[in-house]
């Protein structure tokens, strides 16, 4: 004789009751998971000291402070000075444990860098121009945050930063003998904004910027497209960059007219002929 066996259908009650079971055991599995998880991993080590906290304690500020400071410093300054203010040669002086900075008070400093410092300052050993509020233009309110930043990069009884690197002679018949057409169109301007990077000749700087004077690049552009070239410049980000450092808008040197531009790539093109001549 068979026997049929009836399958009775769940009931709605019966399907709720079950999903509510499946629920109520879920956070109980999750926490079992995670415990088991805490119980089994290696001790944690000690967490690291935040990076401004010693030096917000010795200046007595909020570290957020410092970090506001650094976002400003990277955004204008780093582009000369280095990311975290220990310079680049031939470019922007060292600020991490300056005595420049040690010595100077913070209005003195605010005055710099709010009016900058032309090539031809004598208190400038560097040849170089250095932007009136950094490239891009800081507002006032940064202004203060990169001094607060200047302040907290400063170690107490660290040895000052060598500025060997960054100082220069300035006498004219070095220029000659290294080759810079004096007369040029363009010489002062390009030397003031461009030959940090480029060198006096458009030599090129190992590490910085690349040759000017025997350039395809520049041999093969018109004077429009120097010019717009030189006026935007080149994110370390483009595909093109092959040093691997922004190039600055106009050199770093906002108050770069177009005509300035113009006689700027008047120079280059006198340094091409030099190099084609030789």
């Amino acid at each position: 004789m068979m026997t049929t066996t009836t399958t009775v259908p769940e009931t709605p009650d019966a399907n709720r009751r079950r999903a509510l079971g499946v629920a109520m055991t879920l956070p109980i599995t999750f926490a079992a998971v995670v415990a088991a998880c805490i119980a089994l991993r290696p001790a944690p080590e000690a967490e690291a000291v935040s990076v401004w906290a010693v030096a917000a304690d010795r200046l007595e500020i909020d570290p957020m402070q410092i970090g506001l400071g650094e976002l400003a410093f990277r955004s204008s300054c780093a582009v000369c000075h280095g990311p975290k203010g220990d310079g680049i040669p031939r470019l922007g002086k060292p600020l991490h444990n300056s005595e420049f900075v040690q010595t100077h008070t913070d209005d003195e400093l605010r005055a710099l860098l709010v009016n900058g410092r032309a090539a031809n300052d004598p208190a400038n050993t560097t040849g170089t121009l250095m932007p009136a509020r950094g490239t891009p233009p800081l507002s006032d309110e940064r202004i203060d945050q990169v001094l607060v930043y200047l302040r907290a990069i400063q170690e107490p009884n660290a040895p000052f930063a060598a500025l060997d690197a960054w100082i220069i002679e300035q006498a004219a018949d070095d220029a000659t003998a290294a080759g810079v057409i004096v007369d040029a169109p363009g010489r002062d301007i390009f030397v003031s904004s461009c030959s940090a990077c480029h060198g006096p000749t458009g030599e090129g700087v190992d590490g910085l910027g690349l040759p000017l004077a025997t350039s395809d690049f520049a041999a093969a552009k018109t004077d429009e497209e120097l010019i717009r070239f030189i006026k935007t410049g080149r994110p370390i980000w483009d595909a093109e960059n092959k040093t691997g450092l922004d190039m600055p808008s106009k050199g770093g040197n906002p108050a770069l007219s177009d005509e300035d531009i113009k006689t700027i790539v008047a120079y280059i093109r006198a340094l091409h002929e030099q190099a084609d001549s030789q």
